[in-house]
């Protein structure tokens, strides 16, 4: 799980910093500046795909564990915690870029929900 937390947050980090800041957002600049700089967009797509199936995963566990302590079954209280950190990565990255953010836990959110049912028939 920290491993997790930690690949989570600096794939988020670096995801927001090499994707080029367009202010205000024109598409056509923004496309612009990603085929220019092709390293560092490649870089910024590799880094958004592995932290987003980081964070769903973390999203995942956390969903799945509020679900078992609202049925009042026990949990793994390490695992619990460490799954809610998700939350503190995704407020500090909304400090760096709202917008970044919003989309990357969009994705997360999304993968996490998705893969909830393959974690059920996994637990039970």
């Amino acid at each position: 799980m920290w491993l997790s937390l930690l690949i989570g947050f600096v794939c988020g980090y670096f995801m927001i910093a090499w994707t080029p800041m367009v202010e205000p957002f024109v598409f056509e600049v923004f496309l612009t500046d990603m085929i220019f700089d092709p390293l560092k967009t490649f870089f910024a797509l590799v880094s958004f795909f592995i932290g987003f199936i980081a964070n769903g995963v973390l999203i995942r566990t956390a969903v799945w564990h509020t679900w078992q302590a609202w049925r009042k079954e026990a949990t793994g209280r390490k695992e619990q915690f460490l799954s809610y950190g998700v939350l503190l990565i995704f407020i500090v990255l909304a400090m760096i870029d709202v917008k970044k953010t919003a989309i990357f836990f969009l994705f997360s959110f999304l993968y996490g929900m998705m893969a909830m049912s393959a974690y059920k028939e996994r637990e039970i």
